[in-house]
């Protein structure tokens, strides 16, 4: 992928999603840090994950939101 750009990026009912994936010890480098709080700015979502469990949570609290 390209430097910076998070890992993972989606769009669940019309909101821009995106995931940095990191280990229990990863994180985040300086451009990664400056992309998500511009994608914050911009009125997207930006995470920074260590699991699937904490991917599937955050997308299911979305999923509560829209209803």
């Amino acid at each position: 992928g390209t430097a910076g750009i998070p890992d993972i990026i989606a769009c669940l009912h019309g909101r821009f999603l995106a995931f940095e994936v990191k280990t229990e010890t990863g994180k985040l480098s300086k451009l990664q840090e400056i992309t998500i709080q511009r994608i914050k700015e911009a009125e997207g979502k930006a995470f920074t994950v260590r699991s699937a469990a904490e991917v599937a949570a955050i997308l299911k609290d979305m999923e509560d939101e829209a209803l």
